[in-house]
């Protein structure tokens, strides 16, 4: 579901790291099934942003808890899970978390939204996710960034790889790779160049079948910024900004020792496959 207009938008509730921690001291001395049978979302308050218009009520976080819960069911919780099938867990919520919630970009932009999420609405998924059990102390570990943090939160990191990403960009990508765009703000900051980066990865990801997939993403990364000190990609065109694109990662394929064959995916994208660019071409 795409976000279409603002009446179909919703504010959700938010909670304060002070207010969370508070809590999470009480849950990390609790089993997995005591915290699941422990949360409330019908009945829970939460403060909301002054002027938002239509919250997120107990409807809301209700349908929200169940497809959380439902997805994770899938995918082995609450038994311990580990390696690949977590990462795919991540890429089926991302996507179905975006689309169940219809949450104003500017309103996921703010920590203490996802560290509601986190903390009453999914604790036991964010745990079984991320927290580990020490038999000795007898309470969970766990990141703190993985609850209080906007870059790494457990829930919303993956609302934001989907809405820069895209759907399907977000699903075939892998951990490592995602973080490579979206935690470099100058890349992650702009949505239509980590949106081509990604398509163009996995394209020459798909073609040159390479097993240094990542060390190639890497290298591109670096060049990219620094390119963009002197380069803007703001002012592109999407053609101009999928060749550019295409250089970087031409480039980055043949001082690694990578061989790429560059086809164009699209006969309305230009890349720098099918004609020759000088650097002059591009706004500066």
């Amino acid at each position: 579901m795409g976000i279409s207009s603002e009446k179909h938008l919703l504010c959700w509730p938010r909670m304060t790291p002070y207010e969370a921690s508070i809590r999470w001291e009480s849950l990390r001395a609790e089993s997995l099934h005591t915290i699941a049978n422990g949360v409330d979302v019908a009945t829970v308050q939460g403060e909301y942003y002054p002027l938002a218009r239509k919250r997120a009520g107990a409807e809301d976080l209700i349908s929200l808890r169940g497809r959380i819960l439902q997805i994770a069911s899938s995918f082995g919780y609450p038994s311990l899970v580990r390696g690949r099938r977590l990462i795919e867990f991540d890429q089926a919520l991302g996507a179905a978390v975006h689309e169940q919630m219809r949450i104003m970009p500017a309103d996921a932009a703010h920590a203490d939204v996802w560290t509601f999420v986190n903390t009453v609405v999914a604790p036991d998924i964010v745990l079984w996710r991320y927290g580990k059990f020490d038999e000795t102390k007898k309470r969970w570990l766990i990141s703190e960034e993985r609850i209080f943090d906007l870059t790494r939160t457990t829930i919303g990191r993956l609302w934001w790889r989907v809405h820069l990403l895209g759907t399907e960009i977000a699903r075939s990508l892998g951990e490592d790779e995602a973080v490579q765009l979206l935690e470099k703000p100058r890349i992650g900051g702009f949505r239509d160049l980590s949106r081509c980066i990604g398509e163009r990865h996995l394209h020459f990801a798909a073609i040159g079948a390479t097993t240094r997939r990542m060390e190639l993403l890497r290298d591109v990364t670096k060049r990219l910024i620094r390119k963009m000190a002197v380069q803007s990609v703001y002012v592109m065109s999407p053609s101009q900004l999928a060749g550019f694109v295409d250089d970087l990662f031409v480039e980055s394929a043949a001082g690694l020792g990578i061989e790429l064959v560059v086809t164009p995916k699209s006969p309305d994208l230009a890349f720098s496959g099918s004609r020759m660019r000088s650097e002059m071409d591009w706004p500066i």
